[in-house]
């Protein structure tokens, strides 16, 4: 039966919480969940499951009024606590038979948390449909000890996004993803993203890995983008390492973003920046291609591992020409850095201690569009052409 009722009931009868999931129980949460309550906790000790009826699923996320979340968080002075206990506490989406069905239809978002003060701590995901963790409009949020396990045993995990991060005064820490599309990611509508921090992390599969964007796919709505750090990450057998990407024709600014000590082993693209980005499958209305969302005051710091020579890219790539393809052409798997900066676009960059090599052992190369303006110390060479 669906225990979304009987949730509903225990913050009825006990508003100031906490609401506990007890251990050792599955909890079938057929139906989507909000809390809508402040100055509470839920403690997840058993096992909560979404439902296996993709049907019912799809119905569910078209009825919605909060965006297809399943799981909703809101208010103020909240806190969830998942288990220690490496066999509890899991949130399951059984995502892999809507994975190898290619079905992209109405796919709920597992995890809404836009709350004003509050904290997350040893969640678990398993197999979520798509997108996972969502902090967008969250502010004074502390998330540690996350768990997000989205591999698949047979078609690509597409949009398994790990956590949203556009939101302000965020830090996220202690994470390991395993997923099919960023793993974190200040996305497209941050249009008030400020002081958000990810560190200590480990990330594999086929993960699209740390990103700022996309930005600026609404020209009306500006991008605002400052002070984001990645730190102490390292990620394996990913498609990207740091990236970054806005739309043609965006605008707004990003400013003041470091990446610090990131290991990569075997990552496609370890350094990535585009601003000519445009969504194949909804490349939306024509743009206007002389404005670019700007760039200011980027770091790259410490980055150390090898490069997916031989075999780059991952099995998201369905589309002919393939849509990571179309954004780096020229790349051969050997570069350490695509920098495809718009004239002028990109300021104040530094990059240093870029040791990163090629598996083949050749000279580890760079694609570079235009140089960085006002920057006194960039620490390489803009050119097409062996990284210097």
């Amino acid at each position: 039966a669906d225990d979304t009722p009987n949730i509903y009931r225990a913050l009825q009868d006990c508003p100031s919480g906490p609401i506990v999931f007890t251990p050792n129980t599955t909890y079938n949460i057929l139906t989507p969940v909000q809390f809508n309550h402040s100055d509470y906790s839920v403690l997840i000790q058993g096992n909560l499951t979404l439902p296996t009826n993709v049907t019912a699923v799809q119905a569910a996320v078209n009825a919605s009024s909060n965006g297809g979340f399943w799981i909703y968080f809101s208010g103020q002075n909240v806190s969830v606590l998942g288990s220690e206990d490496p066999w509890s506490g899991w949130i399951d989406g059984h995502g892999q038979q809507w994975w190898d069905a290619g079905n992209t239809i109405a796919r709920p978002r597992m995890f809404g948390f836009a709350v004003d003060t509050g904290s997350l701590y040893n969640l678990k995901f398993y197999k979520p449909i798509a997108w996972v963790v969502s902090l967008a409009t969250a502010s004074n949020v502390h998330v540690g000890n996350t768990l997000i396990d989205a591999r698949s045993t047979g078609s690509f995990p597409f949009n398994t996004d790990g956590i949203d991060g556009s939101g302000s005064n965020l830090l996220v820490e202690d994470s390991i993803i395993y997923n099919g599309d960023d793993a974190f990611t200040v996305g497209q509508n941050s249009v008030g993203t400020k002081n958000v921090t990810f560190r200590r992390a480990y990330v594999s599969y086929s993960s699209h890995g740390l990103s700022i964007g996309s930005l600026g796919k609404d020209p009306s709505m500006p991008a605002n983008v400052s002070d984001v750090l990645f730190e102490d990450v390292f990620l394996e057998n990913t498609l990207y390492g740091a990236r970054f990407k806005s739309w043609v024709g965006g605008t707004g600014l990003a400013r003041n973003v470091t990446y610090r000590n990131i290991g990569v082993r075997n990552v496609s693209f370890p350094l990535y920046l585009t601003q000519s980005y445009v969504d194949q499958e909804y490349p939306g209305a024509p743009r206007v291609n002389n404005a670019s969302v700007i760039m200011q005051d980027f770091t790259y710091d410490n980055f150390y591992g090898d490069i997916n020579t031989f075999h780059p890219g991952d099995g998201s790539c369905i589309s002919d020409p393939c849509w990571y393809v179309l954004y780096s052409e020229g790349a051969d798997g050997t570069q350490a850095a695509i920098l495809r900066c718009n004239a002028g676009a990109c300021q104040n960059f530094t990059l240093s201690n870029i040791h990163l090599r090629t598996q083949s052992g050749v000279p580890a190369t760079l694609l570079c569009n235009n140089p960085p303006i006002d920057s006194p110390d960039p620490g390489f060479v803009c050119r097409n052409g062996t990284f210097v």
